[in-house]
């Protein structure tokens, strides 16, 4: 199979397999309908990222291509405090809503980020998350680390969203137990290589 590395060959490789240029207006559709799929399956250590979060009074918005909180730690002493997550409700039942101590819990509710007590420092909270996969659609040289490192997933994810399109039930049956076998290779991969788990190491349900 020819490397695929960019949009631009994944493309080209879609073409050699459609045997067909009316699928050519569907790649981009397509394409981007893989990618929700790959965000709702996915969660595995490449999308992991972190970044400082701002609040004022007490709440921001969260980022853009978030998905899925980690952990978030609260600068305000050293080392940095873990905060544990509550839900909405309790911050606005509780003590905690009106205390001025150490920053302690955070919640999320819809797109907004709150953290309890109030600490509205600049860079106040580093927050861990997993990030959503940056589309490819857009421009022929355009990739990321799911295309670079799993070409085939892509390959097989997209033309099982084209096969449906075209309305060929038996080559979309196919091609999707090949994406979900890759998709299962990828999970597991992550999860082997992660770390190992031993008594020494902290974990938490939210972990």
């Amino acid at each position: 199979m020819p490397i695929i590395n960019s949009y631009g060959s994944l493309k080209t490789e879609l073409s050699g397999t459609m045997f067909h240029s009316r699928f050519v207006a569907n790649y981009d559709r397509a394409t981007q309908e893989f990618e929700t799929i790959a965000n709702r399956r996915l969660r595995v250590r490449q999308m992991e990222t972190s970044t400082l979060l701002t609040t004022v009074d007490g709440s921001t918005a969260l980022p853009a291509d978030y998905l899925l909180w980690r952990t978030v730690q609260w600068s305000g002493r050293s080392p940095f405090v873990e905060l544990d997550y509550v839900h909405p409700a309790y911050l606005r039942s509780t003590w905690i809503e009106t205390d001025h101590g150490d920053a302690r819990v955070f919640t999320i509710e819809g797109g907004v980020f709150r953290a309890r007590p109030v600490h509205d420092d600049a860079d106040a909270y580093e927050f861990h998350y997993y990030q959503k996969i940056p589309t490819i659609v857009g421009s022929d040289t355009n990739s990321n680390w799911l295309l670079n490192e799993h070409p085939d997933l892509y390959l097989e994810g997209v033309l099982t969203e084209l096969f449906i399109l075209g309305r060929n039930g038996e080559a979309a049956i196919a091609h999707k137990q090949l994406r979900d076998e890759k998709f299962a290779e990828l999970i597991q991969l992550s999860a082997l290589t992660t770390g190992a788990t031993s008594p020494s190491v902290r974990t938490a349900e939210y972990f």
